[in-house]
């Protein structure tokens, strides 16, 4: 520190001389050290003057210098070693709520609780067969049940297994919703399209929907995705985001009864009042029918490959959505069996059979 004074006093001292130089009329006109002229005493009591004046100031401007990269330093040493302590401290807090131990036990509760909901909903399944009366019913608690199955077990480990403090939950939670939604905005999108689901219930399981070129049985509404059987018995993933923004249609709306409508294409020729007699025996013969709800046989006239055709429309009601096409194969070969035989159909005319 002392050598610093030093290396300083001698800049200032030739920032001095080279700003205030002496006259050279007083170097000219100096006399030997032994005597000594007014206009010397003069400049030297100036020199020293001056000196005193920027001696002053540099030792002001090095306890200045001193006091703030010396004591600065020293602050932030203090400063360092507090912050150093404290994130050992939130370390080993850190530790004391997650620990290994917890870990494994947490991992094999969710595997014990995956299981244990895949089980019950195994069980209701089988159930709701059994009970074809309430099967609609027992199927629709299935992702009530597995919602409210999976909230218990995150909060049983949150509270009960890590039980981490109050201000660290608030912490967490913050920084993971700020994490999960920049990277799983469609994650997040179709988790709150099942929880609408759910809530709002425009479907249901066990409901026959047509989503865009889908229809079929809904088979499962999840957390993420729901799932239809078709026809064919093809399985059919749909993401919950795109089921909450499109348009669904709900054929029997929660009921176990569904209205059927069966299409049959005849010649135009054929008398319509037998036809739809035929068409109402046809009906209520079939093992598939819901007589409690109503029949209805309309007629209509279409060209086909430039002629005219009669457009028979038979609605009537099953017994459950699950006799769908089974009932529509059925009236279909009753009518035009009992038509052929009636001598309506003939060989010369060309028959269409189209099911909706």
């Amino acid at each position: 520190m002392n050598f610093l004074k030093q290396l300083l006093c001698s800049v200032f001292l030739l920032a001095v001389f080279a700003g205030h130089s002496i006259p050279a009329t007083a170097f000219q006109d100096a006399v030997p050290d032994t005597v000594t002229t007014p206009q010397d005493s003069s400049l030297t009591q100036r020199v020293d003057s001056l000196l005193n004046d920027r001696l002053a100031r540099f030792d002001s401007l090095s306890s200045r210098l001193e006091e703030r990269f010396f004591g600065k330093s020293t602050a932030d040493e203090d400063t360092s070693s507090s912050l150093e302590g404290n994130t050992e401290e939130a370390l080993a807090q850190l530790e004391q709520v997650i620990s290994w131990p917890k870990v494994i036990t947490i991992i094999f509760f969710f595997i014990l609780t995956y299981y244990f909901t895949v089980f019950v909903g195994k069980l209701l399944d089988n159930f709701s067969e059994r009970v074809s009366k309430y099967r609609l019913r027992i199927k629709r608690m299935v992702p009530i049940v597995r919602v409210i199955t999976w909230t218990l077990a995150i909060y049983i480990a949150i509270a009960g297994i890590i039980h981490p403090p109050y201000a660290t939950v608030i912490t967490v939670l913050a920084s993971v919703g700020i994490a999960v939604g920049l990277a799983a905005q469609d994650v997040l999108k179709n988790l709150f399209g099942g929880i609408m689901l759910i809530l709002d219930r425009p479907f249901q399981v066990g409901d026959k929907i047509q989503f865009a070129d889908h229809y079929g049985e809904v088979q499962q509404i999840g957390l993420r995705s729901s799932r239809i059987v078709t026809p064919g018995d093809s399985v059919v993933t749909i993401p919950n985001g795109e089921l909450i923004r499109t348009a669904v249609s709900n054929a029997n709306s929660g009921a176990l009864d569904c209205l059927v409508i069966t299409n049959i294409y005849l010649p135009a020729n054929c008398p319509i009042e037998a036809v739809k007699e035929i068409a109402y025996k046809a009906v209520v013969s079939s093992r598939f029918v819901y007589l409690k709800k109503p029949i209805s046989i309309m007629t209509e006239n279409e060209m086909h490959e430039r002629r005219f055709i009669l457009k028979l429309k038979v609605k009537a009601y099953v017994l459950d959505i699950r006799y769908e096409f089974p009932f529509q194969s059925d009236v279909t070969e009753l009518i035009l069996t009992e038509l052929t035989k009636q001598g309506y159909i003939r060989d010369e005319f060309p028959l269409k059979e189209l099911n909706d």
